[in-house]
């Protein structure tokens, strides 16, 4: 039963919002009527984006009917990137009214500001009495969510004769937040194994990182498929999807290296034929496509193809091939399928079907065999898992959000029938704290030996901000026998930092990482000693303490950081242990386009049963524009696994790579492509991998274009008896482009733009359209034809921002802000605007020595039917303003200095030169005597 004391705290904890609420409201409505001087912001909320500036206006207004004089007005904190403020103090008589422009500078120390509002007050005396007041407005900013994933090269080799190969990832985190995040990789087509599975990373504000994980091929054999490796990037604290990247990765092999694109999406609305030919002889024809087409009201399709015939062996074979409907706010989806966003890798031929539950919920059935060929000749059928899956989604990712899995593995390969349930969900306690809980039940059975595992897993993660602290805590777990992603697996990370200043915070992290899977026996009976065969044993752990710093100096990024690690690893054939004291530096920058970043960590080790040693691995990555180089050079061993191949008796080993990339297009983009070269040296592993490539297209017109794709490789080593060979391949083919159709949700906006001589807003019959014009909707842009009509197809719902170019002095008369909810056909009149331009010159006396401000005095210009427009004056103690024709008079309200000539009239009719006015001021109440000897 429940105690009165709690129904009491439950309803006390449901009204106090509203009680507050209305209180508050009692409380403002009340002092607004009873206050004597006005003080707000003009916005009380600026979304603000990197590198841009913003201008919000301060309003101040005596409702008293006696003179209140303003001082120390002034901003409540030293905010970065103020650029315009205005001056302390004021003097408002009997209903006067004052609005002065403030201008930030959005800085990477802006962005990093603790507080999301800004906040400026002053003093102000009425009749000798003092009152303190305060106004704020907030700032949203618009911070990159999303996770950089990207490959430290285009593509990835590894030689089948090795155990494992390691391969390279980069990790950006380019918000200005700490991110905890989960990384999950997963082969496509089934044949790999990867370790660890997942990677759980603690990442600093815009820090960059390079991660390793190890890849075996599961099944040796005759052919050697290209493989791509899917990466998910998750934000544990609110389970939300933040990045997705495909890296390629080739096995090295003599008769079969088939070459695809990146990822699992190819592209839209096209379709290419392509001819595919290898040193070795083995050549290919390759089909590939995509079209998205409206099969009536409210219903589109979309067929995907991917198919090769081998002209040698007249055989074909059909992959990455599928049918999608979409009908309202439900998706059919037929051929090959990946499943995403469950805890179980699923992927395969079959069918999909996800439909919405009215605004935030969705329900999505599937069932496939696991093979990742649809269908062929050219590799022979292997019957693989039926798997069955369903998901239930539900919640806003602003509140409760979460979702509920269930999957069915029969695999007749294996002879096991696996079930795996999975519940994840997320809550933002309010803007300090959030929580998120994961956990999951699984059952794997053994048909011929009846043998079986029941397995749990549990995930609780948490975040909090208080003052300068923040913290973060994550934790999962999962049982040896737990059949989901992350079978045997211990995560416990906690992270800890403190904000010294604007541009320094301190931080503390703690991982321990464990994992230890176990598996069902292999499903079959050993005649010799007649007991079922065990999987391999596997132990490998991370317990690391790391401390440091971060801070900022202009545009440079530092992170310093000791850290002590002890890392474990154990299988059926090797066992190390090695302790590990490092000290890890990051240095990183951005300008003019250019990004570089250089990173360190040094370490001296100790391995089991073994002396000492010294270890240094480095990473330089520069950027600029669309060129890339990347490089990095080890020292010894830098973790447990490069153990497996060293012992002390060796000598020192040095490893290094470089990679060097660009991408490129002409106007109008008539000809794209992008060329690559890197070199991967290994003292440790004795091999030498070199590689060339490119990806042309060059378009023959609007819808056709001839590409073209070539590789050269050359690789040498001396492991097992040595392999030293090189090949190329190439492709050549010709691409036809669909119309882009516009997908359903999204809109058309068509535009024409036109010279609104009479200033009506309306075109007229005489009025001349604007052709070539460019236009930009947000980030896109697009040109005017020779009736100046530009169309926007496939835009999202939402609001965009419309700017023209603005040449001739033409300039748009209407809002900027677009609001997309339908179809829309505008037509933007743009006038002709005259340009004034002013100065403001100090009249200085003799021996006045003394140095004068007026940036942020606003001046005004009043047209005749009394409509006025202002400006602020510069740091250079100028202004402009953009008229349109008629008489105005331009003229300073300012009592801090007296002005000689502080309204002046001027004429203008279709000026072609600015007009320009001086306006001079001196200082008041200044008098300079000099006195003669």
């Amino acid at each position: 039963m429940i105690s009165p004391n709690c129904i009491s705290l439950l309803i006390l904890k449901n009204t106090t919002p509203i009680l507050v609420f209305v209180l508050f409201g009692i409380f403002n409505g009340y002092a607004q009527d009873k206050s004597q001087l006005n003080f707000y912001f003009e916005k009380d909320s600026v979304s603000v984006k990197q590198g841009q500036s913003f201008i919000n206006f301060i309003v101040l207004k005596n409702n008293s009917d006696k003179e209140i004089r303003i001082e120390n007005l002034e901003p409540q904190d030293t905010y970065p990137g103020l650029l315009l403020s205005p001056k302390t103090s004021y003097t408002l008589v009997k209903g006067d009214a004052l609005k002065l422009p403030i201008k930030f500078l959005v800085n990477t120390d802006f962005m990093k500001m603790k507080s999301e509002t800004i906040t400026y007050q002053l003093s102000y005396f009425v009749e000798g009495k003092k009152e303190n007041i305060a106004a704020s407005f907030f700032i949203e900013r618009n911070e990159e969510k999303q996770i950089a994933l990207y490959s430290f090269t285009r593509e990835n080799y590894i030689d089948p004769s090795q155990t494992e190969s390691t391969l390279s990832l980069f990790v950006e985190n380019r918000g200005y937040s700490q991110r905890s995040i989960k990384l999950t990789f997963q082969g496509i087509p089934d044949g790999l194994e990867i370790r660890p599975k997942e990677i759980i990373l603690a990442l600093e504000g815009q820090e960059k990182r390079m991660v390793e994980f190890k890849v075996t091929l599961q099944h040796q054999g005759s052919f050697f498929p290209d493989y791509n490796i899917n990466v998910k990037a998750t934000d544990l604290i609110d389970n939300e999807d933040v990045g997705n990247t495909y890296l390629r990765l080739v096995i090295l092999s003599n008769n079969r290296q088939v070459m695809r694109g990146p990822g699992a999406e190819m592209g839209k609305n096209f379709i290419e034929v392509g001819y595919n030919e290898q040193s070795s002889g083995f050549n290919y024809l390759q089909v590939k496509g995509n079209s998205t087409f409206s099969l009536g009201k409210n219903t589109r399709a979309t067929f995907n193809l991917a198919t090769d015939y081998y002209l040698t062996e007249n055989q074909y074979n059909l992959y990455d091939t599928w049918f999608e409907i979409e009908k309202k706010n439900t998706v059919y989806r037929i051929g090959n399928v990946y499943a995403n966003d469950y805890d179980y890798s699923a992927s395969g031929r079959g069918g999909l079907v996800s439909t919405k539950i009215g605004e935030n919920k969705m329900v999505e059935v599937f069932g496939l065999d696991n093979n990742y060929n649809l269908y062929g000749t050219y590799f022979p059928e292997n019957e693989g898992s039926k798997i069955a899956g369903a998901k239930y989604s539900f919640g806003e990712s602003k509140g409760l959000h979460g979702k509920a899995s269930y999957i069915f593995d029969h695999n007749p390969r294996l002879d096991t029938d696996t079930q795996v349930a999975s519940f994840a969900s997320a809550l933002s306690l309010n803007s300090q704290n959030n929580l998120s809980l994961e956990t999951g039940i699984s059952h794997e059975r053994g048909l011929v030996n009846d043998d079986e595992n029941i397995g749990i897993s549990a995930g609780l993660n948490y975040q909090t901000n208080f003052g300068r602290w923040e913290f973060q805590s994550i934790n999962d777990i999962a049982s040896s026998s737990y059949a989901g992603l992350n079978r045997g697996s211990l995560n416990f990370n906690q992270n800890l930092g403190y904000k010294v200043s604007r541009i320094a915070r301190l931080f503390l992290q703690y991982q321990n990482s464990q994992v230890q899977p176990e598996y069902l026996s292999f499903q079959e009976e050993d005649v010799t000693i007649n007991i079922p065969r065990e999987y391999p044993y596997y132990y490998y752990s991370t317990q690391s303490v790391k401390t440091g710093t971060q801070f900022s100096l202009a545009n440079w990024n530092f992170t310093f950081s000791p850290q002590v690690e002890k890392q474990k690893s154990t299988s059926s054939t090797f066992s190390h242990e090695l302790l590990a004291y490092r000290f890890g530096t990051r240095v990183g920058t951005s300008f003019s386009g250019q990004s570089i970043d250089l990173s360190a960590e040094y370490s001296y080790s100790i391995p089991s049963n073994n002396n000492g040693f010294h270890s240094l691995k480095t990473n330089l990555s520069y950027r600029f524009g669309s060129f890339s180089v990347n490089g990095t050079a080890q020292y010894n061993p830098n973790s447990i696994m490069d153990l497996n191949n060293y012992t002390q008796e060796d000598k020192d080993f040095f490893n290094y790579s470089a990679y060097a990339s660009y991408n490129f297009h002409t106007i109008n983009n008539t000809f794209t492509g992008s060329i690559a070269a890197g070199i991967n040296f290994s003292e440790l592993y004795n091999n030498t991998n070199k590689t060339v490539n490119g990806n042309l297209e060059y378009k023959l017109n609007r819808s056709w274009s001839a590409t073209a794709y070539g590789n050269y490789n050359q690789y040498n080593s001396t492991l097992n008896l040595g392999y030293s060979g090189d090949n190329y391949q190439f492709r050549l083919g010709i691409k036809k482009y669909f119309i882009k159709a516009t997908a359903m949700g999204n809109h058309n906006l068509n535009l024409q733009l036109f010279i609104d001589k009479n200033f009506n807003g309306i075109k007229d019959a005489d009025e001349v359209v604007m052709a070539h014009e460019t236009v930009k909707l947000d980030d896109f842009i697009a040109i005017t034809d020779k009736n100046g009509k530009v169309r926007f197809s496939n835009v999202p719902k939402g609001s965009y921002t419309l700017k023209i170019n603005e040449t001739a002095g033409l300039r748009m008369v209407t809002d900027p802000s677009i609001l997309i909810d339908s179809n829309k056909t505008l037509k933007i009149g743009l006038v002709k605007k005259n340009k004034v331009i002013g100065k403001l010159v100090e009249l200085r006396q003799q021996y006045d020595k003394l140095a004068t401000s007026v940036r942020g005095v606003v001046v005004y210009a009043k047209d005749s039917e009394g409509n006025i427009t202002s400006t602020v004056v510069d740091q250079n103690d100028t202004f402009e303003l953009f008229l349109g024709n008629g008489r105005y008079t331009i003229y300073i309200q300012n009592n801090k200095y007296e002005y000689v000539n502080a309204s002046q009239n001027v004429l203008l009719k279709n000026e072609t030169n600015p007009k320009t006015l001086t306006f001079e001021y001196k200082k008041k109440n200044t008098e300079i005597k000099v006195k003669k000897f």
